[in-house]
């Protein structure tokens, strides 16, 4: 009984000494990435989050803060900016639209954002232009800024 009595305990300090670091990583991130060195760190850990152990509670809360650093870090960062306009310009918006789709598995059903099927089909054959309005949509569900899904006249 004093056995399990000890292992229990230890198995509690152990946890709450995860929860401590894993605070201290949080803490450490919680205002954003600002610059290269806390770039490298922040894709450091997570690699580390993501080398196939499971995740506790904790550590999956900080996966997720750390994968939205990260995205905004990379989206916004001058360090960025010329990979993100060589991005922008090489892909027509369709062709983003099908990359995304064909990634996640989606098919014209499961874009209600943008019209049923039938509006989703014109959309990748070209013969209905994104709106604005679609633009907007396919932005906010992909987690990306509607002028990707724009052409570039139509961009302001």
């Amino acid at each position: 009984m004093t056995a399990v009595l000890e292992n229990s305990q230890a198995i509690r300090a152990a946890l709450e000494s995860l929860q401590r670091l894993v605070e201290q990583l949080r803490e450490s991130f919680v205002g954003g990435i600002h610059t290269p060195d806390e770039y490298q760190r922040a894709s450091v850990l997570l690699d580390e989050l993501t080398d196939g152990h499971p995740l506790n509670k904790y550590e999956t809360q900080v996966l997720i803060e750390l994968e939205e650093a990260i995205e905004l870090y990379e989206r916004e960062s001058e360090q960025f900016a010329a990979i993100n306009a060589n991005l922008t310009s090489a892909v027509t918006p369709v062709q983003l639209l099908r990359d995304f789709m064909d990634v996640l598995g989606l098919t014209g059903s499961d874009l209600p954002e943008i019209g049923d099927r039938h509006v989703v089909s014109k959309v990748l054959s070209g013969t209905r232009p994104i709106s604005h309005k679609m633009a907007y949509a396919l932005a906010e569900r992909f987690s990306t800024k509607p002028d990707v899904f724009l052409e570039k006249q139509e961009r302001s």
